[in-house]
């Protein structure tokens, strides 16, 4: 006999069984969907040339934008750009926080994130500035109504309220 014919035996003898396993056809509907056919790899060459005219078009719309701009606003946008976070201050914050050293990129993440953080603040005191129809520079007032909204709505977490554990 056959090596396969033995192993079959050795299987019946194991299952108590003298009929072969019957194979089981699923329902159509219940078959997992076949993968689309393999679509052939792009070159690297061809996925860096429409890289580099994403980028090619993103600087030509921002140039666009900023060519449009009267001279306050291009006044505001080169403070805008110009503006950072001392790096050495987030340092140390971040340090203290987490109690070891942190990496550089963290740093320049963090500093970018409270970038963006300071400037939705700015704009939803320039929002409530407006809505209580005054003009001039931004005064606290108006940053504490624009965090008392943004925290209404779920944009700045409540520091006196902490959870002790959460059920998501």
């Amino acid at each position: 006999m056959g090596k396969k014919k033995k192993e079959r035996e050795k299987e019946k003898e194991k299952d108590g069984n003298d009929q072969p396993a019957k194979k089981v056809k699923v329902a159509p509907e219940f078959d997992p969907p076949e993968s689309p056919p393999p679509q052939p790899a792009a070159s690297e060459e061809q996925t860096e040339d429409t890289a580099k005219d994403e980028q090619k078009e993103q600087i030509e719309r921002m140039q666009l934008l900023v060519s449009a701009f009267s001279n306050d606003q291009e006044d505001q946008y080169e403070i805008f750009r110009r503006s950072t976070f001392p790096k050495s201050t987030i340092r140390k914050l971040m340090q203290s926080v987490c109690s070891g050293s942190v990496p550089q990129n963290a740093v320049i993440a963090m500093a970018g994130v409270a970038k963006v953080y300071v400037g939705e603040i700015v704009e939803a005191a320039c929002q409530a500035r407006d809505a209580m129809n005054e003009e001039g520079p931004l005064q606290p007032k108006h940053i504490r109504e624009a965090t008392r909204k943004l925290r209404h709505l779920g944009k700045i977490p409540n520091s006196r309220y902490k959870r002790q554990f959460s059920l998501k």
